[in-house]
């Protein structure tokens, strides 16, 4: 066979499909993977109505036209692909800027806009079967560009409509099998329109989608999370381009009139979401907390604390920033940002990619695990403190997205422990800052000494003084003012012994420095919740955080916080994809009364395994109760009439074989009419007639008495 020939029959025209169920479902399916894409910002509001509107058309003509050849057809097809390309090729030069990340979403209209043409020429079965390929991959291009829970509609919609879709093909494919016998009379439709769903669609699309959850669920709780190793590109947008006021300063709009930036557009009072930790100086007389605003949602393979800034000088009631003159750090994205002074010395270990996705307006710091490597950001222009803070030029809006690439350093308990002994000593300019205090209250030093006197390394000296806090102290949100010209550390030790995270961090700062340990008071946000479905963390307003970071020798900064449990970098991350799922549903489930649990659950868990065993006995009795067919009687018949001769069937062998072979060993030919007579009985659909049957009874019982 030629080439020509090859591909001429490879592109016949198969035979027009005539299910309209089937079409149906697939259009159901086509049109939920098409409206999650769209859902996820792709395409204008042209491209939704065309798309939304023209799928359930074009699926109209293509069953309409389903048996002319459609030659002009496929031409104008081929004319809007390339209509739709060149578009696709516009999208891209208006993002160029925006680097291959840019090209996601244009590339997903496109997509979406192929779907639509291909609509239009359908005659098929197998092009059914093709756009409901192309309708998974359209709800894998969602699934990747959504960050929230808002895709389960579409894909519970999408799962039943692709099931029904391939049970309903599979039984269109079976109607053109040739029957083996003459078709069993059709009987009429108890109720109009009961014909349009072949019987027993119900059961099979159930039972589908049933095994479907069941291996999904078992594949998610057994395998590891989706990673975020090095890519050519990662997400990075801004949802606008304004400068902060001071080109280099902090700004935090989120504080109302206390914004440091002192824009005009400042004035009024702290947004719920805003956190007095963003700013030039954190006051810890200050009370009150953030409520549970969603600020962000960060997609990480593993958790850390997310940094914003730090703070080194201490009064004895505020902290702020001694050296608060910023460099700039320029380049297109993505910009490697070069290890600041006061990081210098840090050793660094894997990379730890976090994408940012911003639910609210916050202060222009960037977030992210220390020490940060690489940096995916619009703007070109950043700005480095000495300690390592970045600031961004303009504000961070709603909706802007960036990516942080870190290169923290491996820490675990061992490697802290040793790094007291290493030839790394730590450098005169951090121990002038970071372990500088005022005059701070004597039985403050005495306590921090007392604490780790029997603790031989600076790990150890942490360690017991967390301890101390957990047995000593009590964290709380309720906490009373701070008098006037009272030292806030002591207070809180002495006196108040509650506090919240900004009291009990600053405390462990201040005992490690009189103990002459490098130590600062870092803020941020805690990792947050992760949500296990999508793979991201949520945090919350009410995750803003601060803690203490202390200066290891050959290390680094590590963080350590007694409210707070985060892993050291080296003690690994996540294990599975389903990690966190038992807290995360019992936060969202309703909690059922105590009497509910003891009584009502118990006696219903009693009667389903009651209604599962009855069920199964039923079951069983039914299958020995169930009357064999004739042409199985007599099989087992043949059967033991070669026994008793001393011929086994082979498993593979079929009951003309046997016979054949019984005729040859002891001369009855009457035996291969039997076996053909019982064979045509059970396979072909024609049933024997009552003379044949007793025929082939009386056969086989002569047979058995001449034996």
């Amino acid at each position: 066979m030629s080439i020509g020939e090859r591909l001429k029959r490879v592109n016949e025209r198969d035979a027009p499909e005539e299910s309209v169920p089937l079409r149906v479902a697939v259009l159901v399916a086509v049109v939920a993977a098409a409206s999650a894409t769209l859902s996820q910002g792709v395409g204008g509001g042209f491209s939704r109505l065309a798309v939304l509107v023209g799928t359930p058309v074009a699926f109209w003509f293509s069953h309409w036209a389903r048996y002319r050849t459609g030659f002009w057809l496929k031409a104008g097809l081929a004319i809007g692909v390339m209509v739709a390309f060149g578009s696709f090729l516009g999208s891209l030069g208006d993002a160029a800027d925006g680097g291959l990340a840019a090209a996601q979403l244009p590339l997903a209209e496109l997509f979406c806009w192929v779907q639509l043409l291909h609509a239009f020429d359908l005659p098929a079965r197998r092009d059914l079967l093709f756009s409901l390929m192309s309708s998974m991959v359209l709800m894998a291009v969602a699934g990747a560009l959504t960050i929230s829970m808002e895709l389960l509609p579409y894909l519970l919609v999408w799962g039943t409509a692709a099931a029904t879709s391939l049970a309903l093909a599979y039984r269109s494919e079976l109607g053109q099998v040739p029957a083996l016998g003459p078709a069993p009379p059709k009987r009429a439709a108890s109720r109009p329109g009961a014909g349009l769903v072949p019987p027993g669609l119900f059961r099979s699309v159930t039972a589908t989608v049933v095994a479907v959850v069941l291996v999904g669920a078992g594949l998610f709780a057994v395998l590891p999370p989706a990673g975020q190793s090095r890519a050519v590109t990662f997400p990075q947008q801004l949802a606008g381009s304004v400068p902060v006021p001071n080109a280099g300063g902090l700004s935090n709009p989120s504080l109302g009139g206390d914004d440091p930036g002192g824009g005009k557009q400042t004035s009024g009072g702290r947004a719920s979401f805003g956190y007095f930790g963003f700013t030039d100086n954190l006051d810890t007389s200050v009370r009150g907390r953030p409520d549970d605003t969603l600020v962000m949602r960060v997609r990480s393979s593993s958790p850390d604390f997310w940094r914003g800034q730090t703070f080194d000088a201490w009064d004895g009631r505020r902290w702020s920033i001694s050296d608060a003159k910023p460099g700039s750090v320029v380049g297109d994205a993505p910009v490697d940002v070069p290890l600041a002074a006061d990081e210098q010395g840090t050793s660094t270990g894997p990379e730890l990619v976090q994408t940012f996705y911003l639910e609210r307006p916050g202060p222009n710091l960037i977030f992210g695990a220390r020490p940060i490597s690489t940096l995916y950001f619009p703007d070109r222009r950043l700005f480095q403190l000495v300690d390592g803070t970045l600031r961004a030029g303009v504000s961070l809006e709603e909706d802007s997205v960036y990516t942080v690439v870190s290169r923290r350093p491996i820490a675990t308990k061992a490697i802290l422990r040793d790094s007291d002994g290493s030839a790394s000593a730590v450098p005169d300019r951090l121990k002038a800052r970071y372990t500088g205090l005022p005059a701070v209250p004597q039985r403050v030093r005495d306590l921090a000494r007392d604490v780790t006197a029997s603790a031989p390394t600076t790990y150890d000296k942490i360690q017991a003084l967390e301890a101390w806090f957990g047995a000593n102290t009590r964290y709380t949100l309720d906490v009373p003012p701070l008098p006037d010209g009272a030292d806030a550390v002591e207070q809180y030790l002495f006196e108040d012994r509650i506090g919240f995270c900004e009291q009990i961090a600053s405390s462990l700062v201040v005992m490690l420095r009189s103990l002459g340990v490098p130590a600062r008071l870092a803020v941020g946000y805690t990792p947050g919740e992760r949500n296990p479905f999508t793979g991201l963390y949520e945090v919350r307003a009410s995750d803003a955080h601060s803690w203490a970071e202390v200066w290891f020798p050959g290390v680094g900064w590590q963080s350590f916080d007694p409210t707070a449990s985060v892993p050291l970098s080296g003690d690994g991350g996540l294990s599975r994809a389903s990690s966190g799922l038992p807290s995360y549903l019992a936060q969202r489930l309703p909690h059922p009364p105590a009497w509910l649990v003891s009584t009502v659950l118990p006696v219903t868990a009693a009667a389903v395994v009651v209604f599962m065993v009855a069920g199964w006995w039923r079951s069983r009795r039914r299958r020995r109760g169930a009357r064999r067919s004739w042409a199985d009687v007599s099989l087992a018949r043949l059967e033991a009439l070669g026994e008793a001769q001393g011929r086994q069937r082979r498993p593979s062998e079929t009951a003309a074989e046997l016979a054949s072979a019984l005729s040859r060993s002891g001369g009855d030919g009457r035996l291969d009419q039997v076996a053909a007579i019982v064979t045509r009985d059970a396979f072909s659909g024609t049933p024997a007639s009552d003379a044949e049957r007793q025929a082939v009874d009386r056969r086989l019982e002569e047979a058995g008495r001449t034996r």
